[in-house]
């Protein structure tokens, strides 16, 4: 888990606010929460690790990269497009670029919260009804399974969308919430609420997965979700729970997923837990997610002694080693 100083090792650091040459500084990004520190520590760990770092805030960068990098290390989780997860490895991947996370299929399938939901169900994890919806007309009158109900954003990270009047006892209430996701611009996935908290699962990748632990995110909200306000600034964070009995489940998610989607360098299994009945819920799985000092990945990791450049370091080196075999066999086509 401790790699050796890196000696050489060329990183393309790709974040909206990411610091710049010359000097570094960490950027001014007002309403973007801590990410502008945040990003800045990544890059800073990145070079304490020995690794040298180039840094950008444009997709188009990537195509002037040439052989000049070994690896993209791209946190461009949000812009003004659908799915920017997906051009980013996509746009690798055309171009011959390794690059954190997984390849542009798995992206897809983690970034969309709907084909996630049934490929978990079809790999036997559970979750709970849901139904998707594009516009206010498609919703109709009747429900299409039985309440009560919790409205999200089909796609997009940080619980873009997300408060407490996403809980809706009736469809008259979905109806209504679900105006205000359109309204953005957004496609909205109707769930059965279920009660309880949110547990999150941080993995690493490894010759199997690494279970780093169980940690719940913190929050004074209603029915304890999380919202977009909390996921943004991160005011409670998080702290490593008991998950009892449901530990071994748990864990043999975690393995038929990786079995379903190949092997992935650093992610995040989402639940709903009702710790009352033992009632798990598979919610979604998250690539590249926060990886931050505070962040539920470096919280579980912590409890082995694990520091962020321990695991910064980890997740690099095995990027690095899983499309070591690719690059041998892949040709450039024109």
């Amino acid at each position: 888990m401790k790699p050796p100083k890196a000696t050489g090792t060329r990183i393309f650091f790709l974040a909206r606010s990411a610091p710049l040459a010359p000097n570094y500084e960490p950027a001014s990004f007002p309403g973007d929460g801590g990410y502008p520190a945040y990003y800045h520590r990544i890059w800073m760990t990145l070079r304490e690790l020995g690794y040298a770092v180039a840094t950008s805030r444009e997709f188009r960068a990537l195509y002037a990269l040439g052989s000049s990098v070994d690896l993209v290390f791209s946190l461009y989780n949000r812009a003004p497009f659908d799915n920017p997860e997906i051009f980013v490895a996509s746009t690798c991947e055309f171009l011959r670029l390794p690059h954190i996370g997984a390849k542009p299929n798995i992206r897809a399938l983690a970034e969309d919260k709907w084909l996630s939901k049934n490929f978990a169900a079809a790999i036997g994890l559970p979750v709970a009804p849901g139904a998707i919806f594009s516009c206010e007309r498609d919703i109709g009158a009747n429900a299409p399974f039985e309440g009560p109900y919790f409205v999200k954003n089909r796609f997009g990270a940080a619980s873009e969308g997300v408060s407490e009047s996403s809980i809706q006892e009736d469809w008259r209430g979905v109806a209504e919430v679900a105006k205000a996701f359109f309204a953005r611009g957004m496609t909205v996935l109707v769930e059965q609420y279920v009660s309880g908290i949110d547990v999150t699962v941080p993995v690493l990748g490894g010759a199997e997965p690494i279970v780093l632990g169980f940690v719940q995110p913190i929050s004074d909200r209603l029915g304890a979700i999380v919202t977009e306000d909390l996921k943004r600034d991160d005011p409670l964070g998080y702290r490593l729970i008991d998950v009892g009995d449901l530990e071994p489940l748990l864990r043999d998610d975690v393995g038929a997923l990786w079995a379903g989607v190949g092997a992935v360098d650093y992610m995040r299994l989402d639940y709903r837990i009702d710790p009352s009945t033992g009632r798990r819920i598979f919610l979604e799985f998250n690539l590249c997610c926060h990886i931050g000092r505070s962040g539920a990945v470096c919280l579980a990791g912590s409890q082995w002694g694990l520091s962020q450049k321990d695991i910064l370091g980890h997740v690099v080196e095995f990027s690095l080693q899983r499309q070591a075999r690719e690059q041998e066999t892949r040709r450039w086509v024109r």
